[in-house]
């Protein structure tokens, strides 16, 4: 049986459920979505190390390189990070192993590590007030070695 004064009782116990259950599963869907982001840019860095390594440029019409070695793997982590990593958040670094690195992206045989650093904005504000300006930032970093590539292409 139910006395007068507790019909309002079930309506609060309800609003209050009802906000814990949401912020649980907006949180899970913000997780994934976190998941989802850190594994594509993971495979993005590594598209571009791929391409990197080969000592390749992007090509234009004349079949002459349109653009420099490093201006084309930023370009190619930025298309396969499927418009998540911008070209300010991706930096190339050349470690010398005898090619000198006469780039950032290297010349034969030079170790070559490509990161990118994004801020990740939260959808849940609730979450998201648990980390310093409502992002975590996400950084993905791979190495490589540089193939033995004519030094003209570097």
């Amino acid at each position: 049986m139910t006395k007068a004064n507790d019909s309002g009782q079930t309506l609060v116990e309800i609003a209050i459920s009802l906000a814990i259950f949401l912020l649980l599963v907006v949180g899970t869907v913000d997780f994934g979505y976190l998941l989802g982001t850190k594994v594509t840019l993971q495979n993005a860095v590594r598209q571009g190390g791929r391409y990197a390594i080969t000592g390749q440029c992007i090509t234009g019409s004349s079949g002459s390189c349109s653009q420099t070695r490093y201006n084309s793997i930023v370009q190619i982590v930025e298309n396969t990070s499927l418009g998540v990593a911008k070209s300010s958040e991706i930096v190339l670094h050349c470690t010398d192993q005898g090619g000198g690195c006469p780039t950032q992206a290297g010349g034969p045989g030079d170790n070559v590590t490509i990161t990118v650093t994004h801020p990740y904005h939260f959808m849940t504000g609730s979450i998201g007030a648990f980390f310093p300006g409502s992002a975590l930032t996400l950084t993905v970093t791979s190495t490589f070695t540089n193939e033995i590539f004519p030094p003209s292409e570097s």
